[in-house]
């Protein structure tokens, strides 16, 4: 049985969507630390959890942080590189906000701020973000961080936490009409009622795979 819905259809869904963990896909980890004494005005971007947050509102950073050139060749040696098509995750503050590289320019972060997932193209890339923009990924990591607490999203919540994913062609059409929607709503100064649209057209697809796979 197919996954039912206009939004599905006119994707040529042809396969049922799977969950995954996203640890049984790629890894997910963090970076050898940096302390503030090291933080500098220019070299290679350094990026907090409060940065990913400005990105998603698109926000412009009053204080970047950068480290040394020669830092990060050293460090990213120790823990690899950010590559094109990771996401890198807030897990403190505000959890769960993603930011997907996609650039080659390169980025370091601040560990026990951040997630990364090292994607490599397990998932498409658009279809990844908006995955975490979505309700079922949403709600799984405020559950996760706890109620009445202070929350954080972790490494090791982050191997747990579960995706549908549909075929890599289906990927990739959802994964345009939510970016022609995200244009649309950048055109129209993010009103409210564009960003309820994505979101609850991202949700309902989640929504109609579960239902597929109950």
């Amino acid at each position: 049985m197919k996954p039912q819905g206009k939004l599905l259809q006119q994707t040529n869904t042809t396969n049922a969507w799977e969950q995954r963990k996203l640890g049984e896909l790629m890894d997910v980890a963090s970076v050898r630390r940096v302390h503030q004494e090291d933080w500098t005005d220019e070299g290679v971007r350094f990026l907090r959890a409060r940065d990913l947050v400005s990105f998603a509102k698109n926000e412009s950073i009053e204080d970047p942080l950068f480290i040394s050139s020669e830092m990060y060749k050293e460090y990213s040696a120790q823990s690899g590189k950010v590559s094109v098509g990771d996401l890198l995750v807030t897990g403190v503050g505000t959890i769960g906000v993603p930011w997907l590289v996609t650039s080659d320019n390169p980025v370091y972060f601040k560990d026990g701020n951040i997630i990364w997932f090292k994607n490599r193209y397990s998932i498409d890339g658009g279809f990844f973000y908006h995955s975490f923009t979505a309700s079922a990924i949403q709600n799984y990591i405020n559950e996760a961080a706890g109620i009445g607490t202070v929350g954080t999203y972790t490494i090791e919540t982050g191997k747990k936490t579960p995706i549908w994913l549909p075929s890599r062609q289906e990927q990739r059409e959802i994964a345009a009409m939510m970016t022609h929607l995200d244009t649309l709503i950048t055109l129209h100064q993010r009103k409210c009622y564009v960003n309820q649209l994505s979101l609850c057209l991202f949700t309902k697809l989640q929504a109609d795979a579960a239902c597929v796979r109950s």
